[in-house]
C-alpha cells in the first residue's frame, strides 16, 4: 500500500520548496522511496518512518506542468504539479493576523500569519527592515508563524514574503525594556514531609544580583536559614521537629516577600515483618491419605504465593494467600516423621514435623519417587489440574512379574534417563508407572503438567513394557484399576466411561472417555493394540466407574 494524503493543489513557484504526505504498508518501514520525475529523472527520496508516514520535500528549478511519481517496491503513485514562475494576480496572500504594535527591546514574541493558497510546507522569508533576515518560516495549514527578537529599539518594518509579487508588510515599535523590579516566589516545595525528614526548598529571585542574603523564616517566627541568591535562584535545606500545618516565608525585604505552606506529619510506625506458620496440621496422617494443611501469613498481601516443601528438599504445594491465610492440600508415599516447612523468605518460614504412617497392607500403595531417585521433580514446571487420564506403554523389553523392586527401580532410572539425556525434557514424562508384577511406581509429581502426550492437560500412566501383541498381566490390570480409581476420586472424575469433546495432538477435537489411551490422541501405536484391547482400556474404565 502506497497513497497520498497531502499534495499541493494550486501553482507552485519555481524554486519554492512544497511538501507532498503520504502513509505506505508498514512493511516499506525503513526503505528509502523513490522520485521519478517526468518520467525522466530519477532521485532518492526520503525513508519511510516505522508507523508508514512518509513526507517529500522538494523543489522545481523550471516552470511548466511537472510529474512526480513516487514509488518504492513493486508501487508507485503519481502526483501532476504546476510550476509558474509568477503566481496569478490575486492568488495567493500574505498576511499578519494580529500583530503587536509595540515590543521591548530583548523581548522574544511570535508573528503568525496566513499564507492562502501556498503549498503546505512552502518556505516563507520574515525580514525586518528590508535588509536583516528574520527567520524563514514553513506554511503549515495555510498559516505560518515564527519567534523573533530585536535588541535595537525604535520603528522596524516587518515583511513576510512569499514571492516577488507576494508580501505584507508592518511596522512595530522597539522600545527600552521597562526594568522589572525585584521578586521573589517558591518554586519547589513538597505538600508533606515527616518530621526529622530534611527537604530542600527552592525558588526564584527575580532581579537579585548574585550574592544577595535572603531569610528563610517558619511560622512568621523562627529563622531556619539564610540562603544565597545564584542565577536569580535560591534554595536551603530544612527539617521540622513538629507536626502540623507549617507556614514558610522567604524575604529579602518587608516589600518583597513570598509565603508557602508545608503539612508536616509524623512518620508512621515501622511496617511489621511478614511472619508465616502452622496453625492446622494433623500429627498423623496414612501413606496416600489426602489432607489439607493450613496456617497464617501475616502481613502478606493477597495473592502472594509460598512454597510449602518436605523434608526440606521436596516442593509439594504452592500456596496464595488470602486475608492473611494459606491452606494446600497435600499427599505424601513415603512413612516415617516428616519435616514440613512453609516458606516466604529466606528470612521466614515455619516448621513442623508430622508422623506419616503406612497404609493398612490391603490398601493400594504408590512407591514413592525417593525409592529410585534423589532428584525431586523441577519446581518450577507448570502446574496441573487433570482432566483426564492417559494411559500408555512404555515399549521396553517385558520384566517378568517375578522382578524383583530392585531390578524395577533399574527400570525406572533408564526410562527417566531416556526421557532427560534422549528427549531433552527435564524430568521422566509420565506420573506413574506400573509394573508387571503390579507395583505402581511414583514418577513425575501429580503436581506438575506432564510430557506424554503432547496435549498434557491429564496424568500420564505408564505399563512397563511392550503391549503391540502382548495383554498386560492381571496383577497390572488390578493396579491400574485402583490407581485409576483413587486419581478419579481425588481429581473430580466421576464419569470415566462417558465421550466428551477432547483435544488432540494429531486428530482435532474427538469424543474420547477421560481415561483414554495414548493413540487415541496422538498417531502413535501407544499403548498397544488399537482400541486398547491389549492393555484392558475398557474393562479399567468399566471397573473404575463401578468404584466410583
Amino acid at each position: 500500500m502506497l497513497k497520498v494524503t497531502q499534495a499541493p493543489q494550486g501553482p507552485i513557484l519555481v524554486s519554492q520548496e512544497f511538501t507532498i504526505l503520504g502513509v505506505a504498508s508498514t512493511d516499506y518501514a525503513g526503505r528509502n522511496l523513490t522520485l521519478i520525475i517526468d518520467d525522466r529523472f530519477q532521485s532518492p527520496g526520503p525513508v519511510i518512518a516505522t508507523d508508514g508516514i512518509w513526507r517529500v520535500r522538494f523543489l522545481f528549478q523550471q516552470a511548466g506542468n511537472r510529474r512526480m511519481r513516487i514509488a518504492v517496491g513493486s508501487e508507485s503513485v503519481e502526483v501532476p504539479l504546476q510550476i509558474v514562475t509568477s503566481l496569478p494576480p490575486g492568488y495567493a496572500q500574505l498576511q499578519f493576523i494580529n500583530p503587536p504594535t509595540q515590543i521591548q527591546s530583548g523581548q522574544m514574541v511570535t508573528l503568525i500569519g496566513e499564507a492562502n493558497n501556498y503549498p503546505e510546507g512552502a518556505q516563507l522569508l520574515l525580514r525586518a527592515d528590508g535588509r536583516f533576515e528574520l527567520a524563514r518560516p514553513y506554511v503549515q495549514g495555510a498559516k505560518w508563524q515564527a519567534t523573533v527578537l530585536f535588541t535595537q529599539t525604535g520603528r522596524r518594518l516587518l515583511e513576510i514574503i512569499g514571492s516577488g509579487q507576494d508580501k505584507a508588510q508592518i511596522y512595530v515599535d522597539v522600545v527600552t525594556a521597562v526594568p522589572q523590579p525585584p521578586r521573589l516566589k517558591f518554586i519547589t516545595i513538597p505538600d508533606r514531609v515527616q518530621t526529622g525528614q530534611t527537604v530542600v526548598v527552592a525558588g526564584e529571585a527575580t532581579n537579585y544580583p548574585d550574592g544577595t542574603q535572603l531569610l528563610l523564616r517558619v511560622d512568621r517566627t523562627f529563622e531556619i536559614a539564610r540562603p544565597i541568591v545564584t542565577a536569580q535562584k535560591w534554595q536551603a535545606p530544612v527539617s521540622f521537629s513538629a507536626a502540623g500545618t507549617r507556614t514558610l516565608e522567604i524575604i529579602a525585604s518587608e516589600q518583597d516577600k513570598a509565603e508557602a505552606t508545608i503539612d508536616v506529619i509524623t512518620p508512621p510506625q515501622p511496617p511489621r515483618p511478614p511472619r508465616v506458620s502452622f496453625t492446622s496440621v494433623p500429627q498423623q496422617l496414612t501413606v496416600e491419605q489426602v489432607v489439607t494443611v493450613s496456617g497464617g501469613a501475616e502481613n502478606y498481601i493477597d495473592g502472594a504465593q509460598l512454597v510449602l516443601r518436605v523434608d526440606q528438599q521436596y516442593e509439594i504445594a504452592r500456596p496464595q494467600v488470602q486475608a492473611g491465610k494459606w491452606q494446600a492440600p497435600i499427599l505424601l508415599r513415603q512413612a516415617g516423621k516428616r519435616l514440613l516447612e512453609i516458606i516466604g523468605s529466606e528470612q521466614d518460614k515455619a516448621q513442623v514435623t508430622i508422623t506419616v504412617v503406612e497404609a493398612p497392607s490391603s490398601s493400594f500403595k504408590v512407591i514413592p519417587r525417593t525409592t529410585w531417585t534423589s532428584t525431586p521433580t523441577p519446581s518450577d514446571l507448570p502446574n496441573l489440574q487433570p482432566l483426564r487420564i492417559t494411559l500408555h506403554h512404555t515399549d521396553m523389553t517385558n520384566l517378568p512379574t517375578s522382578a524383583t523392586q530392585s531390578q524395577e527401580i533399574s527400570r525406572m532410572q533408564l526410562i527417566r534417563s531416556s526421557h532427560v539425556n534422549g528427549n531433552g525434557w527435564s524430568d521422566i514424562g509420565y506420573h506413574f508407572i506400573v509394573m508387571p508384577s503390579g507395583r505402581v511406581y511414583e514418577a513425575r509429581s501429580e503436581r506438575k503438567r506432564g510430557a506424554h502426550d503432547v496435549i498434557n492437560d491429564g496424568l500420564g500412566i505408564a505399563f512397563d513394557g511392550n503391549y503391540t501383541a502382548q495383554t498386560i498381566s492381571p496383577a497390572q490390570y488390578e493396579a491400574a484399576v485402583a490407581l485409576c480409581t483413587i486419581l478419579c476420586k481425588r481429581y473430580g472424575i466421576t464419569d470415566p466411561v462417558t465421550a466428551v469433546p477432547t483435544p488432540t495432538a494429531d486428530f482435532g477435537t474427538r469424543n474420547l472417555p477421560r481415561i483414554c489411551g495414548h493413540r487415541d490422541r496422538v498417531s502413535t501405536a501407544c499403548p498397544g493394540a488399537e482400541g486398547g484391547r491389549t492393555v484392558r482400556l475398557a474393562d479399567i474404565r468399566q471397573a473404575v466407574k463401578t468404584n466410583l
